[in-house]
């Protein structure tokens, strides 16, 4: 009997070490779950329990064809921005024989309650990747990221990471990955607008330690140490160095998968790794293995005026490359200092269409096995109530036809299209009876939200 009682005090007492234990070593990257929707808390204790993601599609990367992947980093409560992506820039997954997919990594927030609305969002588009991992957390997000690409993605080649307030030329990241797989021995004289790509293919060709990471490389820089300069100042207890390594700019930066792999492999062993994502990733990291980011020899532009960006845009004369200035790689948006300028992403990818021209079109960019590839949604992927909620400036004020079944709706036009859509505009739709909500949306610049 005592016997019995003892062992049962022993496995007491090994459960208690093993709980303590457990939450010790997750203490960095767990969050307390408060004010959440039950599905959602429930949804949250199996991921991580399983050491999964929230949400996720395994399938992402089924396809071997895939040799470019948008790593997209997002937050929960961006369903605009994710919209506007996938409407523009990240709308072309074929160009110049070269197959992209975009991937919007978010973290996890507590008290947001928009659990639901996600999960509608990733069945729709099958883009998402939620993981369990705090948005605080931004190097321990990314790393997480590029550790879920090992698993699903590891069979495709290049990584361009960036951030959902920003515009990316995808079409120009086709062309230098299309030049990339194209002869990749031959390094010599190998240029895309009069610009060198040799430094890219002897990153490539390095066999001794992946080293292929190119971006907009900031310089070696004094880490601040002013305490009035908010979330950008850094103790000595957080980072003793004086200065950060040279690194690559967040805006956007490229590698391959086998720097991805290096790169996160060595920044999951560090449990509490430094904040600042791209000094880290991009700069501390690297140097452990004698390399740096490089310069991705392409425009990069900062700015809070989209004009500024297609201005830019069209001084790329990419059929006289003698008189252009360097294509246009990256540029900011309104988004990136917080203003509700949803038109800068579609403005801009109309302009950038327009110079590219008729470049786009012929058979050499068609993939027949695109054909219904993907379904678009026959509803819309976000609830009323958050849209009304986070965007009352895009309300209309007019009662309108709703043309999901011609019943009296109140519209909401997104933010690229503020009037209301036309009685000409229905007559139209009467007569062409569209056979996809896609094309609706396209032609029309509207959502009907239920």
């Amino acid at each position: 009997m005592r016997r019995g009682r003892n062992r049962i005090f022993f496995l007491f007492i090994t459960s208690i070490i093993c709980y303590i234990s457990w939450n010790l070593f997750n203490g960095t990257y767990q969050i307390s779950l408060t004010n959440n929707e039950p599905e959602e808390e429930q949804a949250y204790v199996h991921a991580v329990s399983a050491g999964l993601p929230l949400i996720h599609n395994t399938k992402l990367c089924s396809s071997n064809k895939i040799d470019l992947i948008f790593v997209i980093i997002s937050f929960g409560s961006h369903f605009l921005e994710r919209q506007a992506i996938r409407e523009t820039w990240g709308s072309m997954p074929y160009v110049f024989n070269v197959r992209s997919q975009i991937l919007f990594v978010i973290g996890y927030q507590t008290g947001n309650n928009i659990y639901s609305d996600l999960v509608n969002e990733a069945q729709h588009e099958k883009d998402i990747l939620y993981l369990t991992i705090d948005d605080k957390l931004m190097t321990v997000r990314e790393l997480h990221a590029y550790d879920w690409l090992d698993k699903y993605c590891s069979n495709v080649t290049y990584i361009f990471k960036t951030d959902d307030d920003l515009f990316i030329n995808s079409i120009l990241l086709h062309e230098i990955v299309r030049e990339l797989k194209t002869k990749s021995d031959e390094i010599d004289e190998r240029y895309l607008y009069n610009i060198s790509l040799q430094p890219l293919f002897n990153a490539q060709l390095n066999l001794d330690v992946p080293t292929f990471l190119f971006g907009w490389a900031y310089e070696s820089s004094k880490a601040e140490r002013n305490a009035t300069m908010g979330q950008y100042y850094v103790s000595y207890e957080e980072y003793p160095r004086e200065t950060y390594p040279r690194h690559c700019s967040t805006f956007g930066y490229l590698m391959n998968s086998k720097t991805r792999k290096l790169l996160a492999d060595e920044g999951l062993k560090d449990k509490k790794p430094f904040r600042f994502a791209d000094i880290f990733i991009t700069g501390v990291l690297p140097e452990k293995f004698n390399f740096a980011c490089e310069i991705l020899p392409f425009g990069y532009h900062q700015s809070n005026n989209a004009d500024e960006c297609i201005t830019r845009i069209k001084q790329s004369n990419l059929k006289d490359v003698k008189v252009s200035k360097r294509p246009l790689l990256v540029c900011s948006t309104g988004r990136h200092t917080g203003k509700n300028t949803f038109p800068d992403y579609y403005r801009i990818w109309a302009v950038l269409k327009y110079i590219y021209g008729d470049r786009l079109s012929g058979k050499r960019n068609r993939d027949t096995s695109l054909t219904n590839a993907k379904h678009f949604a026959t509803e819309p992927t976000i609830s009323l109530a958050l849209w009304t909620s986070s965007y009352q400036w895009a309300k209309s004020n007019k009662n309108v036809i709703c043309l999901n079944n011609e019943s009296s709706k109140v519209y909401y036009i997104p933010a690229r299209d503020l009037d209301s859509i036309p009685q000409t505009d229905l007559n139209r739709y009467k007569t062409q009876k569209f056979t996809t909500f896609n094309q609706l949306k396209k032609s029309f610049d509207i959502w009907c939200l239920e």
